[in-house]
């Protein structure tokens, strides 16, 4: 179907497209991150920086430069707080956009191009991922399900996988709307990793992928969302950290009436859930933030099945007074 008006437009476009900046450093620099330094690469450059979201994602400056730009992808990534995405992202958060904005903002540079265009992945090394690179992982154990106090049930219905060898948890990233395998979350004692590298975990969610319904609930952590559908709780995702993009928050306004933000009880996760709620209540989403008045419990995973329960329906308006 044609677009039908200017908005159709530039909603349709900037929904396929991963715009990248024609000159990187001067996107960047338009967007106020500094340019520190920069590495020549045999296919591109990567320029350094401050991390411009670290502050608010961990409650510290970044005092190194931790995050880098590639300037034939336009992919971010802080190497030391985590904050990663495409470039459009970067506009997003930058400068308080929706996505059709950021879109035209990056147009508005100059010549722009798709980083599909920029760097096309050549096939050789690109690592093919399907159902069948699942097959070496198994049904996690009942006494890793024990540890964690999530069902073997909650555990089958969400994907969830266990390396034996490793002894660690297999976390499915997914695309939201075909259900293909992308890869996954590998996560262990002080162990943890995204496989592929580079999977743009941000453009999807955690959870049951096929739940419509009233209330859905925000966590950070995959396997915090299996603690809450091991608890009955319908509705749970994780969106992989205390970052939450517009796309991930796309997908939940599209699944639920209302939304209950339940991620950590740390200062990057209030931070980001004060963002969300700043930026999304104006667009017709109810929010909610899970109650943590009644337990030093940073998480959902930290918490007595009672005390979980008790914070998914004491759920609370975010102008409720501090007790």
């Amino acid at each position: 179907m044609k677009p039908t008006s200017p908005t159709d437009f530039w909603d349709s476009l900037a929904a396929f497209a991963n715009p990248v900046p024609h000159d990187v450093p001067d996107a960047m620099r338009a967007l106020g991150i500094d340019v520190l330094r920069e590495l020549s690469r045999t296919d591109s450059a990567e320029y350094l920086a401050h991390c411009p979201a670290h502050l608010a994602l961990t409650g510290k400056r970044d005092r190194r430069p931790s995050f880098s730009v590639n300037g034939s992808t336009g992919l971010f990534h802080c190497f030391s707080c985590g904050y990663a995405g495409p470039f459009i992202q970067l506009v997003e958060d930058g400068l308080g956009y929706d996505r059709v904005s950021a879109f035209q903002w990056i147009a508005r540079q100059g010549v722009y191009r798709t980083a599909e265009e920029a760097a096309p992945a050549p096939v050789d090394e690109a690592p093919r991922i399907n159902e069948a690179s699942l097959a070496l992982y198994t049904a996690p154990p009942a006494r890793a399900c024990a540890r964690r106090s999530v069902t073997p049930e909650a555990c089958a219905d969400l994907g969830v996988l266990w390396d034996p060898e490793t002894r660690h948890w297999i976390l499915p990233i997914r695309d939201p709307v075909t259900r293909e395998l992308w890869g996954w979350q590998e996560k262990g004692r002080r162990y943890f990793r995204n496989y592929p590298a580079g999977i743009h975990k941000s453009l999807t969610l955690f959870g049951d992928l096929t739940w419509t319904g009233e209330a859905a609930l925000l966590l950070e952590s995959p396997l915090d969302a299996v603690r809450a559908h091991s608890l009955g709780i319908t509705g749970a995702f994780a969106s992989f950290g205390a970052h939450v993009s517009e796309a991930q928050m796309r997908l939940l306004k599209a699944r639920c009436r209302r939304l209950i933000l339940g991620l950590d009880n740390d200062t990057a996760g209030r931070t980001s859930r004060d963002r969300i709620h700043n930026r999304w209540r104006p667009r017709g989403l109810p929010m909610k933030f899970l109650d943590y008045s009644h337990t030093p419990a940073k998480d959902l995973g930290d918490m007595s099945d009672a005390d979980a329960l008790a914070a998914y329906e004491n759920a609370h308006h975010p102008w409720r007074r501090r007790r």
